[in-house]
């Protein structure tokens, strides 16, 4: 035990040496090569790291592009739906107006047949009262009455027909 306590000085310069020599000998032919291949990887990392936060960036980004188009896309749809909805209203509008004119149209036209129609029926009826009010005068008055005298009694009982109307 007292040679570890005081080791020989001989001993000390030998391990210093191989120590030595071990530790340039690793240098040249072990630390490099490993300290290149860290570096190497720590290099890989890197720039897998760099394109991964570039390649999140980039679909952060597109995100934002098509969450803006489907923004834009709903907000397209919703005004042309109400355009749709305007446009309906209008055609129904349109439609009543048109129906509406339509059945005031055939109203008056009917209202106009049926005054002409009323005036003529008058006119006939006119005729007839007349023509019987000639053959009831002439039967009453046992008499033939001339042409024009005839035409006189038929313009009286017209006017005095027309006049109780």
């Amino acid at each position: 035990m007292d040679k570890l306590l005081n080791p020989d000085l001989g001993l000390i310069i030998t391990t210093i040496v191989t120590f030595a020599l071990l530790v340039l000998i690793l240098k040249k032919a072990a630390w490099k090569p490993i300290l290149e291949g860290i570096n190497q990887r720590e290099g890989k990392i890197r720039g897998d790291l760099e394109r991964a936060e570039k390649a999140q960036a980039e679909a952060e980004a597109l995100r934002l592009k098509y969450e803006s188009q489907l923004t834009e896309a709903q907000r397209t749809i919703q005004e042309m739906v109400n355009q749709a909805r305007n446009e309906a209203a209008r055609a129904r509008a349109d439609l009543l107006t048109a129906a509406k004119e339509e059945s005031e149209r055939t109203l008056e036209k009917g209202r106009r047949d049926l005054a002409g129609e009323t005036e003529r029926l008058k006119g006939e009826l006119q005729k007839e009262v007349a023509g019987l009010s000639m053959a009831i005068a002439e039967k009453i008055v046992n008499r033939s009455l001339d042409a024009r005298v005839q035409e006189d009694v038929l313009k009286d009982a017209l006017k005095s027909v027309t006049g109780a109307n």
